[in-house]
């Protein structure tokens, strides 16, 4: 038993390499969309950069920000795009719509390790060529901050990788919202809309109204790099680590208690219309 168990074990590894390799191969493969890509998130930045420097020139400081501290909150974000698993929603939609959801679940492999993989693969691969040179290259333009103590830098890792787990089990129960619904075009506008709002993706949380920061404890969108960032700028005091890993943690339970609840509710509805 444990020779199988081991091979198999071995085996899953391979799988996963695989996955991920063949996934961080492709998207070298499209010089065209590289280009446009790339030529996109200069833009992007370069827009941002211009807002917060005609802001901030009219007044040095808002709400406890410099300029600085906004440069650096921005790169910061955008370089933790690493972390986001925003195509595990699509890759699972795809597959549950095109009818190959009924294929996957006879093979011996784990259909959530598989798109995990290939989730992987391909951020890696985005990260590279575009996320880190243009935001690298701002941080080394503007100046980078460090976190005000090591305890910080910590704590930002661990928060990090509570916010990657938060942010997979998000995007792959959206991911399985096809076995109900005929399209899911929409609920990747309001999914866009949730996370531009809530997640802080372009403007921080802590210049919103009291009661937008009051709604946004209460999702889960702050907690995937919005925390992270917050510590790593000494934004958030090391006496609120508790209750943020604690809030990460509980959602983490709900979000992996709901995929599991949603999977096998989904596995009976196909199995009842796929015969």
């Amino acid at each position: 038993m444990r020779v199988f168990s081991g091979h198999k074990s071995q085996s899953t590894t391979i799988l996963f390499f695989t996955l991920f390799k063949l996934s961080f191969i492709k998207a070298f493969q499209y010089r065209g969309y590289i280009l446009v890509t790339l030529f996109s998130a200069l833009l992007d930045v370069f827009v941002r950069i211009s807002l917060w420097t005609a802001l901030f020139r009219a007044n040095p400081v808002v709400q406890n920000t410099t300029f600085h501290d906004m440069i650096n909150y921005m790169a910061l974000t955008g370089l933790l795009m690493l972390v986001q698993m925003s195509g595990v929603d699509d890759r699972l939609a795809n597959r549950i719509l095109q009818g190959s959801i009924a294929t996957d679940l006879i093979r011996p492999y784990s259909l959530k390790l598989f798109i995990f993989a290939q989730t992987i693969g391909d951020n890696l691969a985005h990260f590279l060529l575009f996320v880190f040179p243009v935001y690298t290259g701002v941080l080394v333009l503007f100046g980078m901050r460090f976190p005000p103590t090591l305890l910080h830098g910590l704590v930002f890792v661990a928060t990090v990788i509570n916010g990657a787990v938060i942010s997979f089990l998000y995007y792959y129960i959206i991911g399985m919202l096809p076995f109900w619904l005929e399209s899911n075009w929409y609920v990747r506008f309001v999914n866009y809309a949730m996370f531009t709002l809530f997640a802080g993706a372009f403007v921080p949380i802590w210049f919103y109204p009291d009661f937008l920061i009051q709604i946004s404890y209460y999702l889960p969108f702050r907690y995937i790099t919005y925390e992270a960032v917050t510590f790593y700028l000494g934004r958030t005091g090391l006496p609120a680590m508790p209750a943020v890993l604690l809030r990460q943690w509980v959602w983490i339970g709900i979000l992996l208690g709901l995929e599991v609840a949603l999977w096998k509710a989904g596995q009976k509805k196909l199995t009842v219309y796929g015969g």
